[in-house]
């Protein structure tokens, strides 16, 4: 077969020959290798033919004939004989394969195409299944010949290519740039609210920034640089390279020393031009900002100097950047916090309709959660406040009023929300103590970090007593006793390896407590059990902690709910509330079971053994003498010993009722406080989608007009079914958002 392009699939008047014998030749001579092509080239070659080629029988293409060329498709891989126009007004070769639905691997002499199906067709079976460039090109190679898929043409390189040129085609298409000239920058600023008459406090705009940097992947340097082209060059998410090499080059990177060690290699500088760029997008009328960075507590402290020493760097004067820490975040928090900075144009491709119709669904279900939120936790509020006392409550209030308006200054405003007592060394406390002691007498660099690695190890101990009080299923409130496991050296003889994989609560870490004090004195590494040590005393401070306030809680719920509950709904859900509590106490009395046992092993001294007492299913009962020590009938009641551990001087003299009332309200009021922003935020969403879908289609409108004045009929054609698109998108999350309110009315 003979494609002819330029008139119809007829010959071209102005061809000299087309004969078969100019067709079907040899293909000796010159080798165009613009696509990168792997050519067989024979010593001997036999004069190819339209009957013979070099194959065998029955596979659908020739090889080693230069006269082919190679045309990728959904179907598989074929080689035919394009012949292009060459009258004298003729387009150029690449304008000629496009306009037959084929993207050229080269645009000077093209020797190998892709059909914009097979193109569409991988870049779904990426979206939608994962499927690598490699693993797609081998499904094709199969397609055209499963029994010589090896003899295939290898075009998987020129497909790597074209795709990515094809996908940012794609994209300027979607975003009308084929109907009007224009620059790829920001969009026009909108009325977002819409007259709609709602509550805009000024979080509702508040921008938020994930961000992280990775300096050292060597792999990722391109060894022929000026070889590789940009394709998003300033655009869309890519800062422009010429600039940011500029700001590099300028631009001195300050050394500090961390308030911890982080182990991270990151440089500000390059950070810096990062976030001013993504500060400019978009960012018309924002004057905040929330930024999540793992070293925050170090980089943020002179960037707005570092900003201002710079000639490229730029930041409105007004913008207030809030940071906060994302050590520790975990990969789907990130994820989802990387997901909603993307704008909904983004998202919306190129799955238009199916990403539209999960984000009406998802605002719908945020709006059902947020009213039933919104209605529970107003409930809780209102029954607490109103047995409370007045003249508390006003107190109360001015904490919290102050709390709020002194955090950015000052976090520890914050802390009114948990129980001021005068606490013992928490776990994480202990271990930035432990690594600012090893900061200013660093030793060994294989001891760097184990007060670190330590605090990981006693983390995992902790999931693995949550998990096995999970499989025992038990809401009554227990005390499981640690059941050591001593590592020998031949446990792993010992053990059913197979076992082992599927009950990972029973795994053995690999901790000094484990190991025994001989043994690791014996391997040298006491200081680190000493280490652990240290650990472990702010560990059990942590689960003592928990319990108290858990223990306080309930007690609590049953003064403030349980016994004025006035329906059976209302006692379930506070009965409810009591086995979630008790299950918190339960899983931090074997923590600290476990700990203590460990603190014994790690060989602790009388005096640190006393302190920390052996903890029994008594100590957990709970009564009013917790929560008012001076009640009737309390005189006899002596609490557990745990109850004065962390407070300064004699617990018995504090006023455990007001203090844990104190707590438990602001609890409900930021509960609530917090499901109401919830609402109001879910509502703003609504509101925001139906009129950016709205915009969209006004936006296809006039695109529309400006190809009808320029006759440009099938732009009119795509502009009219884009218009139509966003049309529809806007009355389905119209009315889906209409049923939910319906089902949902405020209260």
């Amino acid at each position: 077969m003979v494609i002819w392009l330029g008139h119809g699939g007829n010959a071209c008047p102005w061809d000299d020959d087309v004969g078969e014998s100019a067709l079907f030749t040899t293909g000796e001579g010159d080798s165009d290798d613009t696509d990168a092509e792997s050519i067989l080239n024979e010593p001997n070659a036999e004069q190819s033919t339209k009957e013979a080629h070099d194959l065998p029988t029955g596979v659908p293409f020739i090889k080693s004939n230069k006269a082919m060329t190679t045309i990728v498709d959904k179907s598989g891989v074929h080689t035919h004989i394009i012949k292009y126009c060459t009258c004298p007004e003729a387009d150029t070769t690449d304008i000629q394969l496009f306009n037959m639905g084929l993207f050229p691997a080269s645009f000077i002499e093209p020797k190998t195409a892709f059909t914009f199906d097979v193109l569409n067709d991988f870049l779904l079976d990426n979206l939608e299944c994962g499927t690598s460039a490699m693993n797609y090109y081998s499904k094709l190679k199969r397609m055209t010949t499963s029994i010589f898929p090896h003899l295939v043409l290898d075009r998987y390189r020129e497909l790597m290519r074209v795709a990515r040129q094809w996908r940012k085609l794609k994209l300027l298409k979607w975003n009308g740039f084929g109907h009007e000239d224009k620059e790829a920058g920001t969009t026009e600023d909108i009325d977002a609210n819409n007259g709609s008459g709602r509550e805009t406090p000024s979080w509702l705009y508040t921008r938020s920034l994930v961000m992280d940097g990775n300096f050292k992947a060597e792999h990722l340097h391109a060894t022929n640089p000026a070889d590789e082209v940009s394709l998003m060059d300033g655009r869309g998410f890519m800062v422009g390279d010429a600039l940011y090499k500029e700001h590099l080059a300028i631009a001195k990177d300050a050394v500090q020393q961390p308030p911890r060690d982080f182990q991270k290699g990151e440089r500000q500088m390059n950070m810096d031009y990062a976030l001013c760029e993504a500060l400019k997008l978009n960012a018309e009328g924002i004057c905040r900002v929330l930024t999540f960075y793992d070293v925050n507590c170090q980089y943020h402290k002179h960037l707005q100097d570092r900003i201002a020493d710079s000639p490229l760097l730029k930041m409105h004067d007004e913008l207030e950047i809030t940071p906060a820490s994302d050590y520790g975040m975990s990969m789907a928090i990130k994820t989802a916090a990387m997901s909603d900075m993307l704008p909904i144009s983004y998202k919306a491709q190129p799955g238009l309709t199916n990403d539209r119709d999960r984000t009406g669904k998802s605002l719908c279900r945020k709006y059902k959660e947020a009213m039933k939120g919104v209605a529970d936790s107003n409930m809780a509020f209102e029954q607490l406040d109103e047995t409370a006392d007045a003249d508390k409550v006003k107190d109360w209030e001015a904490q919290e009023r102050l709390a709020h308006e002194q955090q950015r200054h000052d976090p520890t405003a914050m802390d009114i929300y948990e129980v001021q007592l005068r606490k013992a060394p928490t776990r994480k406390q202990q271990e930035v103590r432990l690594l600012m002691v090893q900061g200013r007498r660093p030793g060994e660099v294989r001891w760097r970090g184990a007060a670190t690695w330590l605090a990981e190890g006693l983390a995992i101990e902790e999931a693995q007593v949550t998990l096995q009080m999970d499989e025992l299923g038990n809401n009554d409130m227990q005390i499981m006793q640690p059941d050591l496991l001593i590592l020998q050296e031949d446990t792993e003889e010992d053990m059913d390896a197979e076992l082992r994989a599927f009950e990972p609560e029973k795994g053995v870490i690999p901790l000094p407590s484990n190991l025994g004090l001989e043994k690791c004195v014996a391997l040298g590494i006491a200081d680190i059990a000493d280490q652990e040590l240290t650990l472990r005393q702010g560990q059990v401070n942590d689960a003592l902690h928990h319990i108290r306030v858990h223990l306080a809680d309930k007690v609590v719920i049953f003064r403030k709910t349980v016994r004025v509950a006035k329906s059976q709904a209302l006692s379930t859900r506070a009965w409810a509330q009591v086995h979630s509590v008790d299950r918190v106490v339960s899983i931090n009395a074997s923590i600290y079971s476990k700990c203590r046992s460990q603190l014994c092993r790690l060989g602790a001294d009388d005096a640190l053994l006393k302190r920390y007492q052996p903890l029994t299913r008594e100590h957990l009962k709970v009564s009013t003498a917790v929560t008012d020590p001076n009640s009737r009938g309390q005189r006899n009641n002596v609490l557990a010993w745990f109850w004065s551990l962390d407070v300064e001087g004699d617990s018995n003299s504090s006023d455990w009722l007001n203090e844990f009332y104190r707590v438990h309200w602001l609890h409900a009021k930021a509960m609530r406080d917090r499901w109401a922003e919830e609402l109001l935020l879910v509502q703003h969403e609504m509101d925001w989608t139906c009129n950016f879908l709205l915009q969209k289609a006004d936006e296809w409108i006039c695109l529309g007009a400006i190809s009808k004045l320029a006759q440009k009929h099938g732009h009119v054609a795509y502009s009219e079914r884009r218009c139509k698109i966003y049309q529809c998108l806007f009355r389905e999350a119209r009315d889906s958002f209409n049923q939910a309110k319906a089902a949902w009315p405020p209260v």
